[in-house]
């Protein structure tokens, strides 16, 4: 019983995990990862999850701005 518990609260967190968005520049082939986490949403629950979100949102955007690509 007290592993069906365990697993369901890993299958809950896992589920709360942000998109990750994986970037990489064209000159150097340097990559990198925006999201992919469920920080916010240990934090916060669905608002830390919006939040966390947002965040990562800023992250891509700012590597899009260096001259990052999105990775399809």
């Amino acid at each position: 019983m007290k592993l069906a518990a365990i697993l369901l609260a890993l299958a809950a967190l896992g589920g709360c995990a942000t998109p990750l968005t994986v970037l990489t520049n064209p000159k150097t082939g340097q990559a990198v990862q925006c999201g992919g986490t469920a920080t916010g949403a240990m934090m916060g629950g669905l608002i830390g999850y919006h939040i966390q979100k947002s965040n990562d949102r800023n992250c891509v955007n700012a590597y899009l701005e260096l001259g990052f690509q999105q990775k399809p």
